[in-house]
């Protein structure tokens, strides 16, 4: 069978045409042998969003913007039903909110898939909820405006601080400064003569220190030694002979104490001597007459004694 050329020519006509829907949908994400989920999303602003926007979970795109419509509400408020077209195999729950975000600083909006995971699905054609999350510009802008304030304020303190400064620093303030900062000079200065002074003294008696030095040093060698030596005495003391002197020294004192108290009481000899006025009184006379029979023996011995060697004599 023969084809003509006319019809040869409207095969390649519709081949082409067929080939050039497929691309460029392909060139829009969209696949044509696979049908993807529509979702419905409700935004008061679209932010920068436009068609063919990329919709992400956690990260990896899995589906895009297929179209915007500009809806208006009976009091004349305007609103945008975003619809979006999901891959199939993506699962998520129906309370998964879809975020407009900036995913870098010069990047373009896309749609973020916050997926939960709870019943119930979301189905194809369900309305999920929305929100916006501001740029990273937006939110330098929002807080620029508090640091601006805070600036400018912080500029009045400075200003306000700065006219009290020449208010405070007239002719006679600047005057009294200069003397503040002569007279700091001059007791730096002194300072600095004394530390020299200090510093040739002791280089002059560094001898002298050393010698001080190591007299310290001996005397400490001699302490230690002594304390050693202590040491050693104290180990070497029998702690049971000790107690036992200090036992026998109790024993004496009692002894003492109870020789004591009978004299006290008049018993015994001494005892009577003591408590006897009458043999104290004879005691006493017996003494003197005795003294007195000494001295004179002392002055006439010729008296008491009589040597002759050759014969007797007369008294």
């Amino acid at each position: 069978m023969k084809i003509s050329k006319e019809l040869k020519a409207g095969a390649i006509a519709v081949l082409s045409i067929v080939a050039f829907v497929v691309m460029f949908q392909f060139m829009r994400g969209k696949n044509m042998f696979t049908r993807d989920n529509t979702y419905l999303v409700q935004y008061e602003n679209v932010d920068g969003l436009k068609r063919s926007s990329e919709v992400q979970i956690n990260g990896m795109k899995v589906g895009q913007v297929d179209e915007i419509i500009p809806k208006t509400e009976e009091n004349g408020k305007i609103y945008f039903l975003v619809k979006l077209l999901v891959d199939p195999d993506f699962k998520f729950s129906k309370n998964s909110t879809v975020e407009i975000t900036e995913p870098g600083f010069m990047s373009s909006k896309i749609l973020k898939i916050n997926a939960e995971y709870d019943d119930p699905i979301a189905q194809d054609g369900d309305m999920l909820k929305s929100s916006v999350k501001r740029s990273m510009l937006e939110s330098l802008g929002g807080e620029v405006g508090p640091i601006s304030d805070q600036l400018k304020q912080v500029l009045k303190t400075v200003d306000s601080l700065g006219n009290n400064a020449n208010k405070i620093f007239d002719d006679q303030n600047r005057r009294e400064i200069a003397m503040l900062l002569t007279n700091l000079n001059q007791v730096a200065k002194a300072l600095q003569t004394t530390a020299h002074q200090a510093n040739a003294l002791i280089s002059s008696n560094h001898p002298k220190m050393n010698r001080v030095l190591d007299n310290a040093d001996k005397v400490m060698l001699t302490t230690n030694a002594a304390v050693g030596k202590y040491g050693q005495l104290a180990e070497s003391i029998d702690t049971q002979k000790l107690n036992e002197t200090i036992s026998s020294l109790d024993a004496t004192i009692g002894k003492l104490n109870g020789v004591v108290s009978s004299i006290e009481r008049g018993e015994g000899s001494l005892g009577k001597v003591m408590k006897d006025e009458q043999l104290y009184h004879n005691l006493q006379e017996s003494t003197q007459s005795l003294n007195e029979l000494l001295k004179d023996f002392k002055e006439n011995p010729k008296r008491y004694v009589n040597i002759s060697v050759f014969g007797k004599s007369g008294k």
